[in-house]
C-alpha cells in the first residue's frame, strides 16, 4: 500500500468546528432498539446544523424490522438519512461504505455508532474537545454495556478488559486500533486509505491497520460516551468472540507486510503493540488439548509430546487467570467479580481456540451479527454441546487412563473447567437478559 500524507500534528492549537457525519449501520436489529438509539443521537448537545446521522439498513429480509425505522426518520428529513439495501456485500463494512456515499458534502468527520448504543448527551462535544486537546485524524472510546449492574458485573469485566489494558497501552505507542463502534475518523483520512473493507470479519481492526501505516494519528480517549447491550446469550458470546478472534488473525496475517515487512512505516513499539491487539483473544490450545486426549487414549505417543501437550494447556490457563486477575486487582474489583470475569473467559476459551485455529487454516469466516432482541432464546441449551463433550471425554480419559503425572492430571481437569464456567456465564447472561426484558417492559408501558 502507497504512503498517505497526513496534516501536521495539530495538538492543543486550534482549528474549525467539526461538522459529524454519524454512520449507523444495522441489519435485522430489533426496531424499537434502533429507534432508542436515534433518539439519543437527536438530542445531542452539538447544534444540529453541523451533524447528521445517516442509517444504512442492509439485507433485512423482514419489512417489520426496517419499516419502523425508515417511518421514524422520515419525521426528521433534515437530519436523519436513511437507506435500505439489499444485496450488499462486504457485511457491515459495506453498509459503512455506502453510507460513506452518502454522506453530506461538507462533513469532516464520520462517526460510527452501533445500532443498540445509547450515547451519552454530550457525545459529539467531547468527541470534538478530544480531536482538537489530541490532533489525532481518528479516536476510538471504550465499548461499555448499560444494565449489567450485579446480574452479568463479571461478564462485563472481561469484556472490558482489553481496553483497560491493550487499548491503554496502544494509545502510549500511538498505535491505536479501531473497535467499531464510538470511533471518529477524519473523512480526509478513511477517504485517503479507501474506506472501509469487508475482507475480514473485523472491518474495524483492518481499518485501523491500514491507518497506522498510513501514518495517520490515532488515539483511545478513555471515557465512557454510550453504552450497548451485552449479547443476551452464550451462544451469542460465543460467535461474538469467535469473529473477534478469527477476524482479528485473519486481519494480521492479510497484512503481515505492513506490520512486520522492512517497507513498513510503523516503529518497532508499535508493531509489536499493534500484533498484541489483534492475538487479545487467541488461544493455541486446541492442537494440545487433542493431541493430548488422543495420546492418552490411544496410548501410543511419547511420553514427552505428551508432557508438552499439558504444559500448553495448564500455561494457557494460567496466561487466563494472571490476566484477569491482576486487572480485577488494579481495577480494585471485588473477589466475586473477579472469579465472574475469570469464568466468562474460561467459558470462551474453546471458541476463542476454535477461531484461532480457522483463522490459522484459511476457513472461511462469514460475519455474524450479535442478536439483541433475545427472541431465540430458547433455541439456547443449558450448556454448550462442545463444552459438555470435552468434559465428559477429558473425564472419562482420567478415571478410564488414569495417569500419575501430576501435570497430566492438572491439563486434564484445566480442560474440564469451560463446562461449569460456561453454566456459570449463561446463567448471569440468563439474568441480564430477564432485566433487559423487564426495561423494554417499562419503557413501553
Amino acid at each position: 500500500m502507497a504512503h498517505c500524507s497526513r496534516p501536521a500534528n495539530r495538538a492543543g492549537g486550534s482549528f474549525p468546528a467539526p461538522v459529524f457525519s454519524i454512520h449507523v449501520a444495522t441489519h435485522s436489529e430489533p426496531a424499537a432498539m434502533v429507534i432508542h438509539t436515534l433518539q439519543s443521537l437527536l438530542k445531542q448537545d452539538w447544534p444540529a446544523s453541523d451533524y447528521e446521522i445517516v442509517v444504512m439498513d442492509n439485507n433485512t429480509l423482514n419489512n417489520d424490522l426496517w419499516r419502523p425505522v425508515e417511518a421514524f426518520c422520515a419525521q426528521y428529513p433534515d437530519r436523519l438519512k436513511f437507506a435500505h439495501r439489499m444485496n450488499v456485500r462486504g457485511a457491515k463494512a459495506g453498509a459503512l461504505n455506502i453510507a460513506l456515499e452518502l454522506t453530506r458534502a461538507d462533513a469532516t468527520h464520520i462517526v460510527t455508532v452501533d445500532a443498540d448504543y445509547v450515547v451519552q448527551r454530550d457525545f459529539l462535544s467531547i468527541a470534538s474537545s478530544a480531536l482538537q486537546r489530541t490532533g489525532a485524524d481518528y479516536v476510538q472510546f471504550p465499548q461499555s454495556y448499560r444494565g449489567t449492574g450485579e446480574v452479568a458485573a463479571g461478564v462485563d469485566a472481561e469484556l472490558e478488559e482489553y481496553f483497560r489494558s491493550n487499548a491503554m497501552i496502544a494509545d502510549d505507542a500511538e498505535a491505536v486500533l479501531l473497535t467499531g463502534t464510538l470511533c471518529v475518523i477524519s473523512r480526509d483520512a478513511l477517504e485517503a486509505v479507501g474506506g472501509w473493507s469487508g475482507v475480514t470479519t473485523t472491518e474495524d481492526a483492518e481499518l485501523g491497520v491500514r491507518l497506522c501505516h498510513a501514518g495517520y494519528a490515532g488515539r483511545f480517549i478513555n471515557q465512557v460516551v454510550g453504552q450497548g447491550l451485552l449479547p443476551l446469550s452464550l451462544s451469542d458470546l460465543e460467535k461474538q468472540r469467535y469473529r473477534w478472534c478469527s477476524g482479528n488473525l485473519r486481519t494480521l496475517l492479510r497484512h503481515l507486510p505492513i506490520i512486520l515487512g522492512q517497507a513498513s512505516s510503523l516503529k518497532l513499539q508499535q508493531r509489536l503493540v499493534v500484533i498484541t491487539q489483534l492475538t487479545a483473544w487467541f488461544n493455541l490450545a486446541l492442537v494440545p488439548a487433542v493431541l493430548l486426549l488422543t495420546a492418552l487414549l490411544l496410548d501410543r505417543a511419547p511420553a514427552a509430546l505428551v508432557a508438552f501437550a499439558a504444559a500448553t494447556i495448564v500455561l494457557s490457563l494460567l496466561d487466563i487467570v494472571l490476566r484477569v486477575t491482576e486487572r480485577g486487582i488494579n481495577e480494585a474489583r471485588s473477589p466475586s467479580m473477579i472469579l465472574a470475569a475469570l469464568a466468562c473467559r474460561i467459558a470462551l476459551a474453546p471458541q476463542s481456540a476454535k477461531a484461532t485455529l480457522d483463522g490459522l487454516l484459511g476457513v472461511k469466516l462469514q460475519f455474524v451479527v450479535t442478536n439483541k432482541s433475545g427472541a431465540e432464546e430458547q433455541q439456547n441449551r443449558p450448556a454448550p454441546i462442545g463444552h459438555m463433550v470435552l468434559f465428559i471425554v477429558s473425564l472419562c480419559t482420567l478415571i478410564v487412563v488414569g495417569p500419575t503425572h501430576l501435570l497430566v492430571i492438572a491439563a486434564l481437569f484445566t480442560l474440564m473447567l469451560p463446562l461449569p464456567a460456561a453454566l456459570l456465564t449463561n446463567k448471569s447472561l440468563r439474568s441480564y437478559r430477564t432485566s433487559i426484558a423487564l426495561d423494554r417492559v417499562r419503557a413501553t408501558a
